[in-house]
């Protein structure tokens, strides 16, 4: 089976760090990135077939750059992770296409099972 190409992409460096840690065994981390803008341009480069972006950076936000991932027909699937456990901010990623939403505080329990459904084709909600 193909290891998952993963792009992280988030302005905090603890959270880059942990997602690192979590997923170095079984994924190959193509690229991190904390400037929220740098994003679309390193997608290009390293193609990879996941985004982990987190939403707050400094001049845009998460929700932002995901639209602009799909209206560029960006073949990545995005998983949305934040410290935010908002049922209307869950329903605003999947709106501007994430695949999935991960919450910080569940992140050991549900990043594996997020990453293997959008993988699949299927979408990852949490629960509130």
């Amino acid at each position: 089976m193909a290891r998952n190409r993963i792009l992280i992409a988030d302005q905090n460096p603890a959270v880059r760090q942990t997602l690192i840690d979590l997923l170095q065994e079984d994924s190959e981390i193509v690229a991190t990135v904390e400037n929220g803008e740098s994003v679309l341009d390193v997608v290009a480069t390293v193609r990879p077939n996941l985004v982990l972006l987190g939403i707050e950076f400094q001049a845009s936000s998460g929700f932002e750059i995901a639209r602009h991932l799909r209206q560029s027909n960006c073949a990545a699937k995005v998983i949305i992770i934040s410290l935010h456990e908002s049922q209307d901010l869950v329903r605003a990623a999947f709106a501007v296409g994430a695949s999935g939403y991960v919450f910080i505080s569940r992140l050991l329990e549900d990043l594996p099972e997020a990453i293997g459904a959008v993988c699949q084709g299927r979408v990852f909600e949490p629960n509130l």
